[in-house]
């Protein structure tokens, strides 16, 4: 079995769409990623910029593995690019 196939077989387990198992994996694997990040700058208030890297790199590892498609990347870095904006303009005043 190739990671490709692991949301066919995970979606054979759970008895649902491969779709759906496919956000699911997804949706565990940047949990995976961003949690012990989280927790471990847990006592430093500017980690919001560290936290928006770990979910980019974790949803590019899914698109990697075929889990997500390219759109959903694209999203996430317009969201991203949003957030960035908003905290700055909070930093800055403007």
């Amino acid at each position: 079995m190739s990671l490709e196939d692991i949301p066919s077989y995970f979606s054979d387990v759970i008895g649902t769409t491969e779709a759906v198992a496919q956000v699911i994996l997804c949706v565990i694997v940047i949990f995976t990623m961003l949690l012990p990040t989280m927790y471990l700058m847990r006592d430093n208030t500017n980690s919001t910029p560290i936290a928006l890297i770990m979910i980019f790199l974790a949803t590019c590892l899914c698109i990697g593995l075929s889990w997500a498609p390219l759109w959903i990347l694209i999203g996430e870095a317009l969201m991203m690019a949003m957030a960035v904006a908003f905290l700055g303009s909070k930093i800055t005043g403007d």
